[in-house]
């Protein structure tokens, strides 16, 4: 590091540490919903929509949660937060492995889960990195990120065999014992609200512009821009598509005729596939404007899609995996870097909060409405929603009025 700071940065140890427990909480929510599809549905004959409109209900309260969250982050910082996510999530799963009706588990999933990912997803990881980095955030978010890619690389395979060879509600067992064993410690060890609080600065070293803490923009003035709103809309039509696709396309894979542990794997190369997303967007830092990295993305997701659509030959699914991976993963640090760029450090965890809101309501009407979709047109249809999602958040955030900086 630079200047007077110390050889190794504290920030990187959160970095990495954040990075190991976004693998678990990732894992073991979002990725997991997919597998359960089919050996949920096989056991008990419920609707696919209704076992998908569970992880629909994590979405909503996980963002409507965000709100309360986001002001305690801003306070008194993520330890605690983190901690108690990581308990109520290993809980929730242990308490799933038990369920016996359609009820139980969307109740489950909505509240159990929904807080225990409003208490550890990357609105709260990018909260503590847009404290402990400013030069350095964009390349401090790709590294996140970047090992958060490897949740779908470890876990879509990982649960998929435990899946086979021992049964849902034993793998949702087990899931639940790597939170408790190894997400809960590692956020209870490590992670520590501002650099100043253990005598250090941003990035490591002094400058001679201070961000202290109190820099930035309050909620109150970040909510009345056009940046904020564009942002906001066109995440929330992006990202509801995108859980929606998450949730089926394992089953997806399946009923045109691949073994389920075959479909896991396949997908589980999501995670290669965000590596090259989430390294170009450190790349094109400073070369390119976020927003127009945003466009790109939105597209390059909705091409990915459409060729799943139009084959499921090995060749189209592998493209499919690794275009709409690489956008998706790029998606995730550059949504936390406009944030802390437009808006700073001060209100940061309030704002993405309320940011978080309308992207949850629509995020957890993806699942639900395509689901429905599902059952009732096809997934022709319903996968071509999607497409047509991704195409409009596109054209919002390539709108040049769209663009101005609040600070």
């Amino acid at each position: 590091m630079r200047g007077s700071g110390p050889r190794w940065y504290y920030g990187w140890t959160i970095v990495v540490a954040l990075g190991l427990t976004t693998i678990v909480t990732y894992g073991t929510s979002q990725y997991l919903i997919g597998l359960l599809v089919e050996p949920v549905a096989r056991e008990f004959g419920w609707s696919r929509a209704g076992i998908a409109g569970a992880y629909s209900g994590t979405v909503l309260v996980s963002g409507l949660v965000g709100i309360v969250v986001g002001r305690i982050l801003d306070r008194l910082g993520a330890r605690l937060v983190l901690c108690a996510g990581s308990l109520l999530s290993g809980i929730s799963l242990l308490a799933l492995a038990r369920v016996q009706t359609l009820a139980e588990f969307q109740l489950i999933w909505a509240v159990g889960l929904g807080l225990g990912t409003a208490l550890t997803f990357y609105p709260v990881s990018f909260t503590v990195i847009a404290n402990w980095f400013v030069e350095r955030r964009v390349r401090a978010l790709s590294l996140l990120t970047f090992l958060g890619a490897f949740s779908s690389t470890v876990f879509y395979p990982f649960t998929g065999l435990l899946l086979a060879g021992y049964g849902w509600r034993t793998a949702v067992t087990v899931l639940a014992a790597i939170h408790l064993v190894v997400a809960l410690p590692l956020h209870a060890l490590i992670v520590r609200r501002h650099p100043e609080d253990l005598g250090l600065e941003p990035d490591g070293h002094r400058r001679t512009t201070p961000v202290g803490p109190e820099s930035g923009v309050p909620l109150r003035r970040a909510v009345v821009t056009p940046a904020f709103w564009s942002i906001t809309l066109a995440l929330a039509l992006a990202l509801g598509a995108s859980s929606a696709v998450l949730v089926q396309h394992v089953a997806y894979l399946i009923d045109h005729g691949y073994a389920p542990a075959v479909a896991a794997s396949i997908v589980g190369l999501f995670g290669v596939a965000y590596l090259p997303g989430r390294s170009l967007v450190a790349f094109a830092s400073g070369k390119l404007p976020r927003m127009r990295q945003l466009a790109i993305a939105f597209v390059v997701q909705a091409l990915g899609l459409t060729i799943l659509i139009a084959s499921t030959g090995a060749v189209a699914v592998f493209a499919y995996v690794f275009a709409f991976g690489a956008a998706y993963g790029a998606i995730s640090p550059l949504r936390g870097e406009v944030v802390a760029e437009l808006f700073g450090r001060r209100a940061y965890g309030a704002i993405i909060a309320v940011h978080g809101v309308p992207i949850a309501l629509v995020g957890a009407a993806g699942p639900l409405l395509v689901g429905r979709a599902v059952d009732r047109l096809g997934y022709g249809a319903a996968f071509g929603g999607c497409v047509a999602a991704f195409v409009v958040a596109a054209l919002i955030v390539a709108l040049p009025w769209r663009r101005a900086p609040v600070n």
